[in-house]
């Protein structure tokens, strides 16, 4: 047990007293090997840190007795091992112990490689290192097949634990160094210098660049009496003492703040420092650690930077134009004092809010646009948007952005600068609106005059021509007379009728636009209302007839009697005459809860597709019905009349398949 005790002791020597690791290793496993009569005793180093990555082993180590054969530079056979030992990796990378006779080995490949090496018996163990499996040490006896006593397992886990001990603490020297290397290379290339007060001896060290900042060596700061009287001003020396003693005390939190230093050379210098009080194990102040940081270039920056504020603001409040900075996300930082006049809020009403939050919801995806086309391009660009007031009320801005650019070209936030174009906007739009008017009034005199001198003509003719005809006839005695007699004063009629329709929709269509119907309203009884209408102006013997179909319960209807005339002859007679030889037209009148409908349906020729979109346009004939005679106002007569009684039309059509008219009205009229 003394021997094994020793041998313990001159093991750990290794381990304190070498430099380096390598040396304590290689000593290490020359001591074991010899220690337990082995012939060959090596480590193999685990290149991976983390279980994820599996294990990447190099042959770091070996030590071999007189007359065997190392194969640490023995390529081929040393990654054979290497890859032999991968089945071993579960078991030693959980802290357990493989040991046995070589040739009971149940590995092939590794009973393959124990054959070459000459291995009777083997010994394996794991190596830890804060707790991470760092590699394995392996022992091999090339002389006896031998079985391992439970002391020399013992002694050999007592001396691989010890191993990872001192392999945990050279790494964790080796991270301190590196962070004190940083630390020093930081320090010296900054403008700070660090200084450490000692309270019980009241004696401070200086350290790290005192001569870069203030130009006196850490020597002459030392033999300069009073040192800290000589380069602060009177006034700094009596404030940094006084808070100095209560930071110590704990009457003051924190212990930091701005001073001048008088420089070696006479001129002051901008300079904050700060200070961290250190208590020994019993909670008592035991010493104070701090830097100082030459901020001269700073101050002087701060200075030019309020300068350059104050130049800014005076512009910025003596303009016309709302003058606002914002963040890189938007926010308003700055508002001009302009805000309360053109937009009716204080300053402090808008400061870190998002303009978008005031921005009309049809103006929000042309100002995001706007912004994503500033962000990209980086040039100044102007947009009108409206921007909601204190009130409620909504002004138009006209506004004009710069992107504000750090020293590498990153954004950093924007300016703006708005008008109000409120007067410039509503006087464009009463402009349009005019010329607008203007314009429909020209179209509809010229288009009054081409039908007027089409549509009159023509009848005009017809009947001027027809008369003669029957003069002639009547002069002559012809036989026949009557009945010819009869056709030709039936086209005199038509002809009549035609003119009578054209004459009383121009004359409506007039008053109507002229803004002269008066509206009157009293209670209907529509059921009688549409029976004594079909039947007076277009259920005549012989004919085609409207057939009448009523859903719901009857209600009364309250409406003006002589526009829903109006409106339903129109589209009745529209019914009849773009449907003849087809069925029947129909007319439905539904009952509704709320409302009242009435569909006109004829199966007559349509209206082509592209024709749709103008059918409620003044004049506007559809293409397909050149033969037939019609004015072009009938539906653009429905549509006003029965907006004009806050009804809707609705109008379906496909060609060759005939319309249906959907009127809705209310029961009562608002």
């Amino acid at each position: 047990m003394k021997k094994l005790l020793s041998y313990v002791s001159k093991i750990n020597n290794h381990l304190l007293e070498c430099s380096t690791i390598d040396d304590a290793l290689n000593l290490c496993i020359r001591d074991i090997g010899l220690e337990h009569n082995m012939d060959r005793c090596y480590i193999l180093k685990n290149k991976n840190n983390s279980d994820l990555l599996g294990f990447d082993y190099a042959y770091a180590y070996e030590w071999c007795n007189n007359g065997i054969t190392s194969y640490i530079h023995h390529l081929d056979l040393s990654k054979s091992l290497i890859n032999a030992l991968f089945s071993l990796d579960t078991i030693l990378s959980r802290d357990k112990l493989r040991f046995g006779i070589g040739k009971d080995i149940d590995n092939n490949l590794l009973k393959k490689i124990f054959e070459i090496r000459g291995v009777k018996s083997y010994f394996f163990a794991p190596i830890f290192s804060d707790n991470v499996f760092w590699g394995w040490i392996g022992l091999e006896d090339c002389t006896n097949e031998r079985f391992w006593e439970e002391d020399e397992i013992s002694v050999l886990q007592t001396i691989i634990k010890s191993l990872g001990i001192r392999l945990s603490q050279t790494a964790t020297v080796s991270k301190l160094e590196r962070t004190i290397e940083k630390f020093n290379f930081f320090m010296s290339s900054s403008n700070q210098a660090m200084w450490e007060f000692d309270i019980e001896t009241e004696k401070t060290n200086f350290s790290l660049n005192w001569f870069g900042i203030i130009g006196y060596t850490p020597e002459e700061i030392h033999e300069i009496p009073n040192f800290w009287e000589k380069v602060f001003s009177a006034a700094d020396h009596d404030k940094i003492f006084n808070d100095f003693k209560k930071f110590v005390s704990g009457k003051l939190e924190r212990f930091e703040g701005n001073i001048q230093i008088i420089h070696k050379n006479g001129h002051s210098i901008s300079a904050r420092y700060s200070g961290l009080l250190k208590l020994n194990k019993n909670g008592i102040p035991k010493k104070v650690i701090g830097t100082y940081m030459d901020i001269s270039e700073l101050v002087e920056k701060e200075k030019q930077v309020l300068l350059s504020e104050a130049k800014f603001r005076f512009i910025a409040e003596n303009t016309t134009d709302l003058i606002c900075q914002h963040s890189k996300e938007g926010n308003l930082l700055y508002v001009s004092s302009l805000s309360n006049d053109i937009i009716g809020y204080n300053f402090e009403e808008l400061i870190n809010k998002c303009p978008w939050d005031f921005i009309h919801q049809k103006d929000l995806d042309n100002i995001k646009k706007y912004y994503y086309s500033i962000v990209k391009n980086k040039e100044i660009e102007t947009i009108t948007f409206r921007f909601r007031k204190n009130d409620g009320t909504y002004v138009w801005l006209e506004t004009a952005t710069k992107v504000m650019l750090d020293s590498e070209k990153n954004i950093i936030g924007f300016q703006t600068s708005s008008r109000d174009i409120t007067k410039r906007i509503k006087a464009d739009k009463e402009m349009k609106a005019a010329f607008l008017k203007e314009r429909k009034f020209n179209e509809l005199k010229s288009n009054f005059v081409s039908i007027a001198s089409h549509q009159f003509r023509t009848p005009l003719t017809v009947i001027y021509s027809n008369a003669e005809l029957l003069e002639l006839k009547i002069n002559h005695h012809e036989k026949g007379l009557s009945n010819d007699c009869n056709v030709i004063i039936s086209r005199i009629k038509n002809e009549v009728e035609r003119m009578t329709e054209l004459m009383n929709n121009i004359l409506v269509f007039g008053k109507q636009e002229a803004k002269k119907i008066e509206k009157i309203i009293q209670p209907i009884d529509l059921n009688e209302f549409i029976e004594t209408l079909t039947k007076t102006y277009f259920n005549k013997d012989g004919g085609a007839k409207i057939k009448v179909t009523k859903k719901g319960v009857k209600r009364i209807f309250f409406t003006d009697e002589s526009l829903i005339v109006h409106i339903l002859t129109n589209v009745i007679n529209n019914a009849f005459k773009y449907s003849v030889g087809k069925p029947d037209p129909e007319l439905i009148i539904s009952y509704l809860e709320n409302t009242i409908e009435i569909q006109v349906i004829d199966y007559g020729m349509g209206i082509p597709k592209k024709d749709i979109p103008n059918l409620f346009t003044s004049f506007f004939r559809a293409s397909n019905t050149s033969s037939i005679i019609g004015s072009g106002l009938g539906l653009v007569i429905v549509k006003q009349f029965t907006e004009f009684l806050n009804g809707t039309v609705e109008l379906k059509t496909k060609e060759n398949f005939g319309t249906t008219i959907k009127l809705t009205f209310p029961y009562e009229h608002q």
